[in-house]
């Protein structure tokens, strides 16, 4: 396998942290589909090792791992419960993720859990998705728009999605139609595009935040569900002294962590959620 070298990186705590719903754990690594082929990656001290089903990929970019963290770190360590969190949450990374495979995923997340999630998008990919190989394995990425869009909510409903299936119907028709597109959002501010994404049916604001952070790279997005809004109300008072709604919450949390407030978000959802 080919590898390359690393620093204050760990695989798995970037990739089991909830953030992302590409990757899938296998043998001494994990497997992503969604790029077009199929890589696996395994790390071994400051190595990450990889096999790639037919090209190049460029896992310093989909792992982020060019990321100042020094920096990032040194500007969000304003008080000792975050130190905690980053202590605890050493060598994760924000994940760059693909648009829609993010969008699709955050759809589906909506009143749900981790392992459901990856199960609705686990019967996508088989269903709907190209097939790979890699080392005598087969593996399904995830269905472009064009593909998807040939679904109906019916036929989605079937899998058990319920209602999320129409978020995904017509949320998948509008990027097709240029409504909403990565292109476009990436050239827009984070506010922007945050509101541009809540265009898309289904779409809220912790969605958008979500895509925003994971596959648009905002990394001053910060997503707030309900374990992180319990968890800032019993450290951050501030964050909810400014008002109940999520606009406030959000917009306090992004003053007071500043362009990083995405890391401080993943630092304390890792944190808690393995703690608590």
């Amino acid at each position: 396998m080919k590898y390359l070298r690393v620093k204050d990186f760990n695989l798995k705590t970037t990739l089991d942290c909830g953030q992302t719903f590409s990757w899938t754990r296998e043998d001494e690594g994990y497997v992503n589909a969604d790029i077009g082929q199929v890589v696996y990656v395994e790390q071994c001290k400051d190595r990450l090792y990889y096999e790639t089903s037919t090209g190049a990929v460029d896992l310093r970019k989909i792992l982020r791992l060019d990321d100042p963290i020094e920096e990032i770190n040194s500007e969000l360590l304003k008080d000792d419960f975050m130190s905690q969190c980053i202590n605890y949450s050493q060598g994760l990374r924000i994940v760059s993720d693909s648009f829609y495979t993010c969008l699709v995923s955050f759809l589906i997340s909506s009143w749900s859990n981790i392992p459901r999630i990856k199960k609705h998008m686990s019967d996508i990919r088989e269903i709907y998705g190209p097939k790979y190989e890699l080392r005598e394995k087969n593996y399904h990425g995830m269905p472009a728009p064009e593909v998807l869009s040939g679904v109906s909510i019916a036929e989605l409903k079937r899998l058990g999605l319920a209602w999320r299936s129409e978020f995904i119907v017509e949320s998948t028709k509008a990027i097709l139609d240029g409504e909403v597109s990565e292109e476009s959002l990436g050239e827009l501010e984070y506010e922007e595009a945050h509101k541009k994404l809540q265009s898309l049916h289904g779409v809220g604001a912790k969605v958008a935040d979500c895509v925003s952070l994971f596959a648009l790279g905002f990394l001053e997005a910060f997503p707030i569900d309900v374990w992180i809004d319990r968890v800032i109300q019993e450290h951050y008072g501030i964050f909810t002294a400014t008002g109940k709604s999520y606009f406030r919450k959000s917009k306090a949390a992004r003053e007071y962590f500043g362009q990083y407030a995405g890391y401080a978000q993943e630092y304390i959802y890792h944190y808690t959620r393995n703690t608590s």
